[in-house]
């Protein structure tokens, strides 16, 4: 397996900081492995825990569907470049029943076939793009598309959440973890 680039690593229980073991105890429970974004995360126990407390958050308390945040994280995620986020969203797309010509739509950043969805995934490319400096007919069009405020807020969670973990493969050049490698981006597009 490749290695995280500019001096990062792939953080275990036994090498990552002490405050960084008890959440990747419980990450490596609820995946069956520590993904190597997570690793790499684990440097900084801040980081590790932001992320993993707005995953949390935006599956538990958010007023999106399974779906809706499935599209949020892969949507984020193809806009703002990161293969690896891509191909792990791509999988839990797939395990979430996110219809496959959504996800491929989302993996190659163009419009969905199913016009609620494809709000959400426009609403978090003009987020990006405008840099959170949105237009009013931009708001308009996502409660138009039958979304509420509430969810427009919700959206900037896993928008946030994703941020952090794209960035980071950003700066670390995260390898896939073995089971991601054929949803790797360039299978795809």
């Amino acid at each position: 397996m490749s290695q995280p680039k500019n001096g990062f690593r792939i953080h275990d229980k036994s090498s990552a900081p002490e405050a960084s073991t008890p959440i990747l105890e419980k990450v490596e429970k609820g995946f069956g492995f520590i993904p190597n974004v997570l690793g790499v995360t684990a440097e900084s126990p801040a980081a590790l825990e932001a992320y993993v407390t707005l995953n949390q958050i935006l599956q538990t308390k958010t007023a999106l569907s399974p779906e809706e945040q499935q599209v949020v994280l892969l949507a984020v995620s193809r806009h703002n470049g990161c293969g690896y986020c891509v191909a792990a969203h791509t999988a839990s797309g797939e395990r979430t029943g996110l219809d496959a010509g959504v996800i491929q739509a989302l993996r190659e950043d163009r419009n969905l076939p199913d016009p609620s969805l494809d709000a959400v995934a426009t609403l978090c490319r003009t987020f990006i793009d405008k840099k959170g400096w949105l237009d009013e007919s931009d708001i308009q069009a996502f409660l138009d598309a039958g979304h509420t405020r509430q969810k427009l807020l919700d959206v900037i969670v896993g928008l946030s959440m994703k941020t952090i973990s794209n960035y980071i493969n950003h700066i670390a050049d995260t390898p896939l973890d073995t089971p991601l490698q054929p949803k790797a981006l360039d299978k795809a597009s």
